[in-house]
């Protein structure tokens, strides 16, 4: 493995220096305007290559699968080697599947693609960004334009509903918006099929251990169960993915039944607390929306609220990080202040004061152009007759990525919502177990503080919130500008006023008691 490694290493880094090499050569090459658009540095890892092409960052992986052959042929393998082998059929073979499955939904539904463009800005500008995956929700848009919608007839009767595929991207989103909130993700899971590679039996089975890893109580198990053709524990197996196995790529009977049916995209998030809300939101957008359209206000602006938070809304957050100005590029995306406005017109002979064309812009383009340009204070200065490379920023995200740190730290003890696209405010949730007295330990001490005065039997000590919100502070004070407190979590810890009181009035208390009940 480590061989193979060292060879994928040495292919990137030939890769990278014939990228340089050409672009050093351009002059003699007719094509050499083409290689222009190789902008920024070129990034060589043992993993990966990181290039710049027409301002925007691209990675390059290459894919050995020997690996994946050498990795099933361990007869005791290690707990890095079982990790090792299914991160790369997560990337390898069940992200290329993923992708097959989506670009033949989007090819024959031309509007599939713009719907989830549309789903993913609705689900950042409620500050969901990364909590539920972007292939999830690829896959309930591709549900609603090819699958076949559950419905209850009378009491316990099922039946599916053939509907035929929205023709509009507002009908797409609009049922992306219906399927979200009315799915019963608690009772039912949500297969996605387009091309019917899951048999009938196989969906017996799925429905089996789907109800077999719910339980009575219906808390077990991924929040969101979606299932794909490629959440196959067999998937590397199977005909059109002949990566191990036998030669035609199929398993034996005996491996066929100890296969098992489980999410891989939604296997740890969404979180449950995470889906209700985005359900709730998504019955509030879609009522919001549809009232819009019936009632003739859907050209007036009124559809804005269906992508934004409301002030009341913000303050309902446990606590508010507010990003400091200048890590944030795009404000027309902010799930509180954002322009959905149109600029320029659609006139020919439309000019602006310095008697330049000025081209009809949408939020989209508008969204582009400032990305395109990232931060003012990144930006180079230059004049009309100085000409300077233009040089493309890898991996330079630092609200994606302290928030990623955030909820490495601290994920036993908050949530943390924000918007990828405008990342204005970084809320905090906080988990309300996490705040329960319990007994002493040095080991899990840390953000403990004595409890007050209510010691019940081995319960000493609390989590201390002035504790975890000055290390928060502390640990996002390059990228946070300041912090504002909606929920202390003190309250909880006081103790009730009638157990304050003196023992000689506690005496008097009790006589009075006593001659009441004479």
């Amino acid at each position: 493995l480590n061989a193979m490694g060292a060879a994928k290493c040495a292919m990137l880094a030939q890769l990278a220096e014939g990228i340089e090499k050409m672009k050093q050569e351009k002059g003699s090459n007719a094509n050499g305007d083409d290689l222009n658009d190789f902008d920024g540095p070129i990034d060589v890892t043992p993993n990966y290559l990181d290039i710049g092409y027409r301002g925007y960052s691209w990675r390059i992986i290459i894919r050995a699968d020997q690996e994946l052959r050498m990795l099933r042929s361990l007869s005791n393998p290690t707990a890095e080697a079982k990790a090792l082998q299914l991160s790369l059929i997560n990337r390898h073979v069940r992200g290329a599947m993923h992708h097959s499955l989506i670009h033949a939904v989007h090819t024959r539904h031309p509007s599939a693609s713009s719907v989830v463009r549309l789903a993913h800005r609705w689900v950042a500008s409620h500050m969901l960004s990364d909590m539920i995956p972007h292939e999830a929700v690829e896959l309930i848009v591709a549900k609603i334009y090819t699958g076949e919608l559950e419905g209850e007839v009378g009491n316990s009767n099922r039946s599916k509903i053939c509907c035929p595929p929205p023709s509009t991207v507002v009908a797409g989103f609009l049922k992306f918006l219906q399927l979200l909130s009315s799915h019963d993700w608690a009772r039912k899971p949500l297969i996605v099929d387009p091309q019917n590679h899951i048999s009938s039996q196989n969906r017996g089975f799925i429905h089996a251990q789907f109800n077999n890893l719910r339980g009575q109580d219906l808390k077990n198990g991924p929040a969101m169960y979606i299932i794909s053709p490629a959440d196959y524990d067999g998937v590397e197996t199977m005909v059109g993915s002949k990566v191990i196995g036998d030669g035609n790529g199929n398993a034996t009977q005996q491996q066929a039944v100890e296969r098992i049916w489980a999410p891989t995209v939604t296997a740890e998030f969404p979180e449950r607390v995470v889906l209700f809300r985005a359900a709730a939101l998504a019955k509030y957008s879609f009522n919001h929306l549809t009232g819009c359209i019936r009632s003739g206000k859907a050209g007036n602006g009124d559809w804005v609220a269906a992508f934004q938070e409301s002030s009341a809304s913000l303050t309902s957050y446990s606590v508010l990080l507010r990003v400091d100005p200048s890590y944030v590029t795009d404000q027309g995306c902010s799930s509180t202040i954002a322009d959905h406005s149109i600029s320029g017109s659609a006139r020919p002979n439309n000019q602006d004061e310095n008697g330049e064309r000025q081209v009809r812009a949408g939020p989209f383009e508008k969204s582009l152009q400032k990305r395109y340009a990232g931060p003012k204070e990144l930006r180079k200065k230059h004049y009309k007759n100085l000409v300077l490379e233009k040089d493309t920023l890898h991996e330079w995200q630092p609200v994606t990525a302290l928030v990623k740190a955030l909820r490495s730290k601290f994920r036993n003890y908050a949530l943390f919502f924000y918007n990828e696209f405008s990342p204005d405010v970084i809320a905090v949730v906080w988990r309300p177990d996490a705040f329960k007295p319990q007994p002493f330990s040095a080991v899990v001490s840390e953000f403990k503080r004595p409890t007050a005065e209510r010691w019940k039997e081995d319960s000493l000590v609390i989590t201390s919130t002035d504790d975890l919100i000055a290390e928060i502070g502390h640990f996002s004070k390059k990228v946070v500008s300041n912090i504002k407190v909606f929920d202390d979590k003190k309250p909880h810890d006081a103790p009730p006023k009638k157990n304050f009181k003196r023992p000689h009035q506690e005496d008097d208390d009790d006589k009075s008691s006593d001659s009441e009940e004479e």
